[in-house]
């Protein structure tokens, strides 16, 4: 399987400061070197990068926007080659751009399923965020909800349509995204069903069944606190590695996955980070083996 990394350094749109240290921290660490000896040709790096002439103060979300469509060109290329695009991004905004990509090289009609992992619900809209933090939007950017100049700057041509749509290891949703997401057709899967083998194989199978391809995005705080303590948005009750590692597995064994996006890492905290990113390390290595080749449909 050849896979194409990219990494995404922003926390927003402000360059490498915490969690936009995360994909340099993991590669630092030897991922490249680990994924190669689990048996994945995993290329080189390439980063996306917003050219500063581009960049609006007071606009983030159309600055995001921009980097997202800096993204998608290197996601569309990789996907081109018939490679998986592993993007290591600083927190969850960089999917927009992500599928953007994947829209860009297979087409805007191609029918594209999200599997998100995460302990948030990220399903949150201006109206409905208590906090108005954009890391908290993006799967509701993604279904058409809220975010038009930001999809716009990122070239997302076609909203993902609610039902291609699957929320796992949930543990976190404010009141008002609840009552959302329960007016879609999103299927949610909580940490509890999730860890307990409850629901989530058999969403995964009827996901892909009805997708030509899909985008799985792994939040890292979708693990345990104790594995990630350094942890920005940590959430008690999350997954021990073994059950984390079997949720992504789950879905890159259907052979549809053309994208992994890997997010919110934080390295900083002296050993609390040292101990997150061994263990996003150790996650990596393991279930990315079960990483199939993906067959692309000309648009």
């Amino acid at each position: 399987m050849h896979v194409q990394l990219v990494t995404v350094p922003y926390r927003y749109d402000e360059r490498e400061e915490g969690l936009g240290a995360g994909p340099r921290a993991l590669l630092d660490a030897g991922l490249v070197a680990a994924l190669r000896g689990a048996g994945l040709d995993a290329a080189d790096p390439i980063e996306a990068v917003l050219d500063p002439t581009e960049r609006e103060d007071g606009r983030v979300a159309v600055n995001i926007g921009r980097l997202g469509a800096r993204t998608a060109a290197l996601v569309a290329a990789a996907r081109r080659e018939n490679a998986g695009a592993l993007v290591l991004a600083g927190d969850d905004t960089a999917s927009i751009g992500v599928v953007s990509g994947l829209q860009q090289a297979d087409g805007a009609g191609s029918p594209i399923g999200v599997v998100w992992l995460d302990a948030h619900g990220d399903f949150n809209t201006p109206e409905t965020s208590f906090s108005g933090i954009l890391a908290g939007m993006p799967v509701a950017i993604l279904a058409g909800l809220a975010g038009p100049l930001w999809r716009g700057a990122a070239g997302l041509a076609a909203p993902i349509p609610t039902d291609r749509i699957l929320l796992g290891g949930v543990r976190e949703l404010d009141e008002k995204e609840s009552t959302l997401l329960r007016s879609t057709d999103v299927r949610v899967v909580t940490a509890k069903d999730l860890a307990s083998g409850i629901g989530y194989a058999a969403a995964v199978d009827r996901l892909a069944a009805t997708c030509d391809q899909i985008f799985l995005h792994v939040d890292l705080d979708v693990l345990d606190p104790h594995l990630v303590p350094s942890a920005s948005t940590p959430a008690r009750d999350g997954l021990e590695l073994a059950e984390a590692t079997d949720a992504i597995a789950t879905v890159l064994r259907s052979g549809k996955v053309s994208a992994v996006c890997v997010a919110s890492l934080n390295p900083g905290g002296g050993q609390r980070g040292t101990r997150s990113v061994a263990n996003a390390l150790k996650l990596l290595e393991t279930a990315l083996t079960e990483w199939q080749a993906t067959p692309r449909k000309s648009p």
